[in-house]
């Protein structure tokens, strides 16, 4: 029989013969076309002290018989169901139940490199100062038009330490959900999963940074992110790029409440997007003294500054609203050729 909401089911060898280092979260919704190869693909680590936790999200096709195929075949698979809908509310589900160490998350639409868990738990083992780590990915798509993503994904490949990491985290998230391998200790003392109307995996990366965790990427890409016309990033409310800002300018805002000692705030950017983000940022008790832009606007009563008459480093802080991939880089090179640094002097959240 199926497994009930929350509850948790053995395959026929019974319980387990103590605890796992790492438990796998996996939950599936419909997805029977891709489920197979992406359970495969964790079984076939060359790491093996593993469990991995299937949760069942509601699916109405052949999903819940694949898993509970390899639950039969394999003891370390354990099958959970989660009635409320939402992958952050399946996700809580599998941190409830989960007995590893730690705990690695895999989405049924990817495949995971044999050699994943096993890079991944040596580096955390190796670097206690670091508390979750990703890896770089490899990009495969079915989409026509996917020159975005497939930006998207190059850009967090280049993302590797953990300043980058925090440096980056406002400009979008700065690495892949399904390739993270975390400490367990991390949800228990800053919460799991935010299961509002949001981009679950980036406002638990700001949360978790906000309270000093460090993040890093191994070098190696050791998932292939399978970008599909269906896969929820692409089609869910909770990622578009509305649910994105409003997600980040809160953290945004609280960090900068800490940070800035009173200097004043100029955003760089003066389209009408750029405005209105700014007016978010105001909205969450952040002050906007004026704006720059490589060309001269006149903006109507707001303060204009050419870029080449910013004040110098720790006189202000500013903020790259900016959003064209590439640009924000180039913003980033030139305001460091003046002598300001990223993370203390600006930052970029376009």
């Amino acid at each position: 029989m199926d497994a009930g909401p929350g509850h948790d089911t053995m395959g026929p060898s019974g319980a387990m013969n103590g605890k796992p280092m790492v438990s796998i979260l996996l939950p599936y919704r419909d997805t029977a076309h891709t489920l197979d190869a992406a359970i495969a693909s964790m079984v076939d680590q060359t790491f093996a002290d593993w469990e991995l936790l299937l949760i069942d999200n509601g699916s109405t096709d052949a999903g819940p018989r694949l898993a509970h195929a390899w639950s039969r075949r394999d003891p370390r698979i354990r099958l959970l169901s989660e009635a409320r809908k939402g992958i952050a509310h399946a996700l809580n589900s599998g941190l409830a139940h989960a007995q590893g160490r730690y705990i690695a998350r895999m989405d049924a639409d990817d495949r995971s490199h044999p050699d994943r868990l096993a890079t991944q738990v040596a580096y955390l083992e190796a670097h206690p100062e670091v508390a979750v780590v990703g890896t770089r990915t490899t990009f495969a798509t079915t989409v026509d038009r996917s020159l975005g993503m497939a930006s998207f994904v190059a850009w967090q490949n280049t993302i590797l330490s953990p300043h980058e990491h925090y440096v980056k985290r406002f400009v979008d998230a700065p690495l892949a959900h399904p390739t993270v391998l975390f400490r367990r200790e991390l949800f228990e003392h800053h919460g799991g999963y935010d299961t509002g109307p949001l981009p679950e995996d980036h406002e638990l990366w700001l949360r978790w940074m906000a309270a000093g965790v460090r993040f890093a990427k191994v070098p190696a890409e050791l998932l292939i992110w399978n970008d599909h016309a269906y896969r929820l990033s692409r089609t869910h409310m909770n990622y578009s790029l509305d649910a994105f800002f409003s997600t980040k300018v809160k953290w945004l805002a609280r960090w900068m409440r800490r940070t800035l000692n009173g200097r004043p705030v100029i955003i760089a950017g003066t389209s009408t997007l750029c405005r209105d983000r700014a007016a978010q940022l105001e909205a969450e008790g952040i002050a906007i003294h004026a704006f720059t832009d490589v060309r001269p606007r006149h903006l109507p009563g707001l303060v204009f500054i050419p870029h080449h008459a910013l004040p110098s480093a720790g006189e202000v802080f500013i903020v790259s609203f900016i959003s064209q991939r590439g640009t924000g880089d180039r913003v980033a090179t030139y305001l460091t050729s003046r002598g300001l640094v990223e993370g203390r002097d600006f930052i970029l959240a376009g």
